[in-house]
């Protein structure tokens, strides 16, 4: 089984007239509220063995980056097919190159793309597919038997909250819907 932590980008800031999408960087409001959601999923003591892996555009790599600070890790990798534009069929035959049975491994990315993610991953139907909220800058943890999915299983979900301190954990929210504030 593999542990795949579904990571939406952190609030970024608006274009600049002419500025190009992929060079958008998070607010300062992003970096704190993400450095919080990366710092209390650290605490949990979740492992990504092998790599985090983002989408190239700044806003994705600066959200990856800050995670591997609070995770203690060296290596920040880049693929392609986490843009947001990539269907999750190809990324999933990206991904099953490089990642082994056991592992844990984080993937940056943006939304619409996160969202069809964990339906496709944990197998929702359509209708429930329509009804996920993936907040920017929350994690969620689906254990994945292979790619493409088979019998994949959600575990958590974890939301960056607006009161919550830097340092504070955010609202854990559970696959079956009971919520705790550890």
């Amino acid at each position: 089984m593999i542990r795949v932590f579904l990571v939406r980008h952190g609030i970024a800031a608006d274009a600049a007239p002419g500025q190009p999408d992929e060079s958008r960087p998070l607010t300062a409001k992003g970096r704190r509220r993400f450095r919080g959601t990366a710092r209390a999923f650290a605490r949990l003591g979740e492992r990504v063995d092998k790599l985090i892996i983002t989408s190239p555009l700044v806003r994705a790599v600066q959200t990856a980056e800050i995670l591997a600070r609070a995770l203690r890790q060296d290596e920040v990798g880049v693929l392609e097919e986490l843009r947001s534009e990539v269907a999750p069929a190809k990324l999933f035959g990206a991904l099953s190159k490089q990642i082994e049975d056991g592992e844990g491994v984080a993937l940056v990315g943006h939304d619409p793309q996160m969202t069809k993610l964990v339906a496709a991953l944990a197998q929702l139907d359509a209708d429930v597919a329509d009804r996920i909220s993936f907040a920017k800058g929350g994690i969620v943890r689906i254990d994945v038997d292979a790619f493409p999915p088979s019998r994949n299983k959600p575990r958590w979900h974890l939301e960056p909250r607006a009161d919550a301190p830097e340092d504070g954990l955010p609202l854990f929210k559970h696959p079956h819907g009971e919520d705790d504030h550890r």
